[in-house]
Protein backbone atom coordinates (compact mmCIF):
# COMPACT_ATOMS: atom_id res chain seq x y z
CA UNK A 1 0.00 0.00 0.00
CA UNK A 2 1.30 3.43 -0.87
CA UNK A 3 2.22 5.34 2.26
CA UNK A 4 0.33 8.36 1.00
CA UNK A 5 -2.94 6.40 1.16
CA UNK A 6 -2.99 6.58 4.96
CA UNK A 7 -2.73 9.58 7.23
CA UNK A 8 -2.60 10.02 10.99
CA UNK A 9 -5.24 11.99 12.87
CA UNK A 10 -4.92 13.06 16.50
CA UNK A 11 -8.13 12.65 18.50
CA UNK A 12 -9.26 13.01 22.09
CA UNK A 13 -11.46 10.40 23.70
CA UNK A 14 -14.69 11.97 25.01
CA UNK A 15 -14.88 9.48 27.89
CA UNK A 16 -11.37 9.45 29.34
CA UNK A 17 -9.77 12.55 27.71
CA UNK A 18 -6.88 10.44 26.45
CA UNK A 19 -5.25 11.90 23.35
CA UNK A 20 -3.99 9.44 20.79
CA UNK A 21 -3.30 8.91 17.11
CA UNK A 22 -5.53 6.93 14.78
CA UNK A 23 -5.33 6.13 11.09
CA UNK A 24 -7.54 7.36 8.28
CA UNK A 25 -7.59 6.59 4.55
CA UNK A 26 -7.40 9.49 2.15
CA UNK A 27 -10.59 9.77 0.11
CA UNK A 28 -8.50 9.99 -3.05
CA UNK A 29 -6.99 6.56 -2.29
CA UNK A 30 -10.35 4.78 -2.07
CA UNK A 31 -10.90 3.23 -5.48
CA UNK A 32 -13.95 0.98 -5.83
CA UNK A 33 -13.32 -1.96 -8.13
CA UNK A 34 -16.70 -3.64 -7.70
CA UNK A 35 -20.04 -2.84 -6.08
CA UNK A 36 -21.82 -5.87 -4.65
CA UNK A 37 -25.56 -6.51 -4.52
CA UNK A 38 -25.75 -5.74 -0.79
CA UNK A 39 -23.97 -2.42 -1.50
CA UNK A 40 -20.60 -3.61 -0.23
CA UNK A 41 -17.56 -2.33 -2.13
CA UNK A 42 -14.52 -4.25 -3.27
CA UNK A 43 -11.61 -1.82 -3.30
CA UNK A 44 -8.61 -1.64 -5.58
CA UNK A 45 -6.10 -0.67 -2.92
CA UNK A 46 -6.76 0.08 0.76
CA UNK A 47 -10.10 -1.17 2.12
CA UNK A 48 -12.02 1.71 3.59
CA UNK A 49 -13.87 -0.53 6.05
CA UNK A 50 -10.63 -1.40 7.84
CA UNK A 51 -10.23 2.21 8.98
CA UNK A 52 -13.88 3.16 9.60
CA UNK A 53 -13.77 2.77 13.40
CA UNK A 54 -11.78 4.76 15.97
CA UNK A 55 -10.83 2.90 19.17
CA UNK A 56 -9.33 4.51 22.28
CA UNK A 57 -6.32 2.54 23.57
CA UNK A 58 -6.88 3.80 27.13
CA UNK A 59 -10.56 3.11 27.92
CA UNK A 60 -11.38 1.06 24.78
CA UNK A 61 -14.29 3.31 23.75
CA UNK A 62 -14.92 2.66 20.05
CA UNK A 63 -17.23 4.16 17.45
CA UNK A 64 -17.38 4.96 13.78
CA UNK A 65 -14.99 7.76 12.89
CA UNK A 66 -17.72 10.32 12.28
CA UNK A 67 -19.39 9.57 15.62
CA UNK A 68 -16.38 9.11 17.91
CA UNK A 69 -16.02 12.72 19.11
CA UNK A 70 -19.68 13.76 18.82
CA UNK A 71 -21.10 11.65 21.65
CA UNK A 72 -22.24 13.45 24.83
CA UNK A 73 -20.66 11.55 27.76
CA UNK A 74 -22.96 13.19 30.32
CA UNK A 75 -25.88 11.32 28.75
CA UNK A 76 -24.11 7.98 28.44
CA UNK A 77 -23.64 6.71 32.00
CA UNK A 78 -23.37 3.06 31.05
CA UNK A 79 -20.59 3.78 28.58
CA UNK A 80 -18.81 5.95 31.12
CA UNK A 81 -18.87 3.14 33.68
CA UNK A 82 -17.59 0.62 31.14
CA UNK A 83 -14.80 2.97 30.09
CA UNK A 84 -13.74 3.64 33.69
CA UNK A 85 -13.45 -0.09 34.37
CA UNK A 86 -11.51 -0.66 31.16
CA UNK A 87 -9.12 2.23 31.86
CA UNK A 88 -8.41 0.89 35.35
CA UNK A 89 -7.90 -2.69 34.20
CA UNK A 90 -4.31 -3.94 34.18
CA UNK A 91 -5.08 -6.93 31.96
CA UNK A 92 -3.59 -7.44 28.49
CA UNK A 93 -5.04 -5.38 25.66
CA UNK A 94 -5.68 -6.77 22.18
CA UNK A 95 -3.27 -5.47 19.57
CA UNK A 96 -5.85 -3.47 17.64
CA UNK A 97 -5.12 0.13 18.61
CA UNK A 98 -1.88 0.85 16.80
CA UNK A 99 -1.73 3.61 14.23
CA UNK A 100 -0.77 2.65 10.71
CA UNK A 101 -1.85 -0.19 8.49
CA UNK A 102 -4.04 -2.75 10.26
CA UNK A 103 -5.18 -6.30 9.50
CA UNK A 104 -8.67 -7.55 8.71
CA UNK A 105 -8.73 -9.29 12.09
CA UNK A 106 -7.96 -6.03 13.91
CA UNK A 107 -10.58 -4.20 11.86
CA UNK A 108 -13.23 -6.77 12.80
CA UNK A 109 -12.34 -6.50 16.50
CA UNK A 110 -12.61 -2.72 16.35
CA UNK A 111 -16.04 -3.02 14.76
CA UNK A 112 -17.14 -5.54 17.38
CA UNK A 113 -16.04 -3.12 20.12
CA UNK A 114 -17.96 -0.32 18.43
CA UNK A 115 -21.06 -2.53 18.33
CA UNK A 116 -20.68 -3.37 22.01
CA UNK A 117 -20.47 0.31 22.97
CA UNK A 118 -23.33 1.23 20.64
CA UNK A 119 -25.56 -1.25 22.47
CA UNK A 120 -24.75 0.57 25.73
CA UNK A 121 -26.01 3.88 24.39
CA UNK A 122 -29.05 5.48 26.00
CA UNK A 123 -30.64 5.35 22.56
CA UNK A 124 -29.49 2.60 20.22
CA UNK A 125 -29.36 3.77 16.60
CA UNK A 126 -30.54 0.69 14.71
CA UNK A 127 -29.35 2.08 11.41
CA UNK A 128 -25.87 2.51 12.87
CA UNK A 129 -25.99 -1.00 14.32
CA UNK A 130 -26.96 -2.42 10.94
CA UNK A 131 -24.21 -0.44 9.19
CA UNK A 132 -21.48 -1.66 11.54
CA UNK A 133 -22.73 -5.23 11.15
CA UNK A 134 -22.63 -4.89 7.37
CA UNK A 135 -19.03 -3.67 7.57
CA UNK A 136 -18.14 -6.82 9.50
CA UNK A 137 -19.94 -8.98 6.94
CA UNK A 138 -18.05 -7.34 4.08
CA UNK A 139 -14.69 -7.76 5.80
CA UNK A 140 -15.46 -11.40 6.61
CA UNK A 141 -16.40 -11.93 2.96
CA UNK A 142 -13.13 -10.34 1.89
CA UNK A 143 -11.08 -12.76 4.01
CA UNK A 144 -13.18 -15.79 3.03
CA UNK A 145 -14.96 -16.53 6.32
CA UNK A 146 -18.55 -17.51 5.38
CA UNK A 147 -19.53 -18.37 8.95
CA UNK A 148 -18.49 -14.96 10.26
CA UNK A 149 -20.10 -13.28 7.27
CA UNK A 150 -23.43 -15.04 7.86
CA UNK A 151 -23.44 -14.19 11.58
CA UNK A 152 -22.84 -10.52 10.81
CA UNK A 153 -25.55 -10.51 8.13
CA UNK A 154 -28.03 -12.03 10.60
CA UNK A 155 -27.31 -9.20 13.04
CA UNK A 156 -27.65 -6.58 10.30
CA UNK A 157 -30.91 -8.14 9.08
CA UNK A 158 -32.44 -8.08 12.55
CA UNK A 159 -31.47 -4.43 12.96
CA UNK A 160 -32.81 -3.40 9.53
CA UNK A 161 -36.12 -5.19 10.14
CA UNK A 162 -36.57 -3.51 13.53
CA UNK A 163 -35.39 -0.19 12.09
CA UNK A 164 -38.02 -0.37 9.38
CA UNK A 165 -40.88 -1.58 11.57
CA UNK A 166 -40.30 1.13 14.20
CA UNK A 167 -40.83 3.75 11.52
CA UNK A 168 -37.73 5.82 12.20
CA UNK A 169 -36.33 8.30 9.72
CA UNK A 170 -34.85 6.27 6.90
CA UNK A 171 -31.53 7.26 5.28
CA UNK A 172 -32.09 9.55 2.30
CA UNK A 173 -29.85 7.52 0.01
CA UNK A 174 -31.95 4.38 0.59
CA UNK A 175 -35.44 5.50 1.60
CA UNK A 176 -38.12 2.90 2.18
CA UNK A 177 -37.38 0.94 -1.03
CA UNK A 178 -33.67 0.67 -0.26
CA UNK A 179 -34.16 -0.63 3.27
CA UNK A 180 -36.73 -3.18 2.07
CA UNK A 181 -34.36 -4.18 -0.72
CA UNK A 182 -31.51 -4.72 1.74
CA UNK A 183 -33.76 -6.82 3.99
CA UNK A 184 -34.62 -8.94 0.94
CA UNK A 185 -31.01 -9.15 -0.19
CA UNK A 186 -29.82 -10.32 3.22
CA UNK A 187 -32.51 -12.99 3.28
CA UNK A 188 -31.40 -14.06 -0.18
CA UNK A 189 -27.74 -14.30 0.81
CA UNK A 190 -28.80 -16.31 3.87
CA UNK A 191 -30.60 -18.75 1.55
CA UNK A 192 -34.16 -17.71 2.34
CA UNK A 193 -35.45 -16.90 -1.15
CA UNK A 194 -39.13 -16.87 -0.13
CA UNK A 195 -38.53 -14.17 2.48
CA UNK A 196 -36.28 -12.36 0.01
CA UNK A 197 -38.94 -12.35 -2.68
CA UNK A 198 -41.58 -11.02 -0.29
CA UNK A 199 -39.41 -8.06 0.71
CA UNK A 200 -38.33 -7.35 -2.87
CA UNK A 201 -42.03 -7.18 -3.77
CA UNK A 202 -42.63 -4.79 -0.86
CA UNK A 203 -39.79 -2.61 -2.15
CA UNK A 204 -41.27 -2.49 -5.66
CA UNK A 205 -44.71 -1.69 -4.24
CA UNK A 206 -43.36 1.29 -2.26
CA UNK A 207 -44.78 4.68 -3.24
CA UNK A 208 -41.19 5.98 -3.27
CA UNK A 209 -39.75 3.42 -5.67
CA UNK A 210 -39.73 5.72 -8.73
CA UNK A 211 -37.52 8.13 -6.82
CA UNK A 212 -34.85 5.40 -6.57
CA UNK A 213 -34.42 4.05 -10.13
CA UNK A 214 -31.14 2.25 -9.42
CA UNK A 215 -32.72 0.43 -6.47
CA UNK A 216 -35.76 -0.42 -8.60
CA UNK A 217 -33.53 -1.95 -11.29
CA UNK A 218 -31.46 -4.08 -8.92
CA UNK A 219 -34.60 -5.18 -7.05
CA UNK A 220 -36.13 -6.45 -10.29
CA UNK A 221 -32.93 -8.37 -11.04
CA UNK A 222 -32.70 -9.92 -7.60
CA UNK A 223 -36.37 -10.91 -7.45
CA UNK A 224 -35.69 -13.07 -10.50
CA UNK A 225 -32.76 -14.66 -8.68
CA UNK A 226 -35.04 -15.38 -5.70
CA UNK A 227 -37.62 -17.01 -7.98
CA UNK A 228 -34.96 -19.17 -9.62
CA UNK A 229 -33.68 -20.28 -6.21
CA UNK A 230 -37.20 -21.22 -5.14
CA UNK A 231 -37.76 -23.18 -8.34
CA UNK A 232 -34.50 -25.10 -7.91
CA UNK A 233 -35.36 -25.88 -4.29
CA UNK A 234 -38.83 -27.11 -5.29
CA UNK A 235 -37.36 -29.30 -8.05
CA UNK A 236 -34.79 -30.76 -5.66
CA UNK A 237 -37.49 -31.50 -3.08
CA UNK A 238 -39.68 -33.17 -5.70
CA UNK A 239 -36.79 -35.30 -6.90
CA UNK A 240 -35.97 -36.35 -3.36
CA UNK A 241 -39.60 -37.32 -2.71
CA UNK A 242 -39.91 -39.43 -5.88
CA UNK A 243 -39.78 -43.20 -5.28
CA UNK A 244 -36.58 -44.87 -6.41
CA UNK A 245 -36.98 -46.83 -9.69
CA UNK A 246 -37.47 -50.58 -9.26
CA UNK A 247 -34.52 -52.73 -10.19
Amino acid sequence: MALSALWIKKVKCPFCDHEFETTRVRASALKVKEKQTDFGSVFDGPCGYFYAVTACPSCLYSARNEDFETVRPEYEKRIMEACKKAAQSKGPRPDIYQAGEISAEAAIKRHELALAFLKLRSHVDLGELAGLSMHIAWIQRLVGNPGGEAAAMEQALKAYEEYFEKGGKLPDKLGEPGVLYLIGELHLRLNRPRNARRNFERALASKEIKSYPSIENITRDRILTAKEMMERAAAAAAAAASPAPQA
